[in-house]
């Protein structure tokens, strides 16, 4: 099978992830959730409520090294959209994050930088901190005079060189995030994503592109410099982490799980094809990299009950 875009773009800064988890009131998970807690029991996948919100929801294949962007985007769609659906937060949907943005902010404004050059790449934790301090732009919203309408890896390239306009940035900071913190092992993960929050993962760890006969692609011979996103969590004899990434809706091939026990089919287009279930201690290895965050639109993270999206029914 064809993959049409296959770049990376994930360039790993230990010194800077550290200080910037150094400088988070609630650095680790323990103590940004310390109410939450992982149950194998329970299987918890996200994007119906992103199909809730938004039917039809689908993402353009990246066009050059930001795949942190993307990431960080998909995890941003899957809070707001899970505020909404399921806590019945009194917003409106605001349509899909701005990929150029968070990526932009993450290579420039957070480094104090004015020229970040011409060659891709950012870190989770630049990501993070964007989210945090900057905030994103989002698809389909005016702001003066500027609306965005479709996916352009020449934005990401001029943005990713330069940073986000300065006409743009008062916009941005109205969507920011208010709390995020380090995911370090899949048990963390877990917890967090039953509770509606997802996780930006970045990491040295490459996969097959052909789902097993549950699901899974396994772990691949090449490193994958390469940020994805968890978007879901499911327990049982084989636990896992739901992966979607960000090479288009036709890069992966063989059979789904959709995550809802009785509708093992039942998963939108986009999402069929971009995603896979990863198994838990492939996940753990990802996570220990430790350049991987998890967003709350609150301060910490309260637990919150998700139903198990039995019968694909919010």
């Amino acid at each position: 099978m064809a993959i049409p875009h296959r770049p990376h773009g994930y360039i790993p800064d230990p010194a800077g992830t550290e200080r910037f988890v150094a400088s988070l009131p609630m650095p680790t998970m323990s103590q940004a959730g310390p109410n939450l807690a992982y149950d194998p029991k329970r299987d918890v996948v996200l994007w119906p409520a992103i199909e809730a919100v938004s039917p039809g929801y689908s993402r353009a294949a990246q066009q050059i090294g930001s795949c942190t962007g993307h990431g960080y985007s998909m995890m941003i769609d899957a809070l707001s959209a899970t505020q909404i659906a399921v806590h019945g937060a009194a917003e409106d949907w605001p349509g899909r994050s701005l990929e150029a943005a968070i990526y932009a902010f993450s290579r420039c404004e957070v480094r104090g930088r004015t020229n970040a050059g011409t060659a891709d790449g950012s870190s989770g934790s630049s990501c993070a901190k964007a989210c945090l301090n900057y905030g994103t732009l989002h698809y389909n919203v005016r702001y003066d005079a500027e609306t965005f309408t479709e996916y352009s890896g020449t934005r990401e390239k001029i943005w990713g060189a330069s940073g986000v306009p300065d006409s743009l940035e008062k916009f941005a900071k109205l969507n920011r995030v208010t709390t995020t913190t380090l995911v370090t092992t899949f048990g963390e993960f877990a917890a967090a994503c039953q509770s509606g929050y997802a996780t930006a993962v970045c990491s040295m760890q490459g996969f097959t592109f052909k789902r097993d006969s549950d699901g899974f692609c396994g772990p691949g011979r090449t490193p994958w410099s390469h940020c994805l996103c968890l978007i879901g969590v499911r327990g049982g004899k084989r636990p896992g982490g739901l992966v979607v990434n960000s090479w288009g809706a036709n890069s992966n091939s063989g059979p789904h799980y959709s995550g809802i026990p009785d509708a093992p089919d039942s998963m939108p287009t986009f999402f069929r094809g971009c995603t896979w279930w990863a198994d838990a201690d492939v996940i753990d290895r990802m996570l220990s990299q430790q350049d991987s965050f998890s967003c709350s639109q609150y301060m910490g993270f309260p637990p919150r009950r998700l139903p198990s999206w039995t019968g694909g029914v919010l």
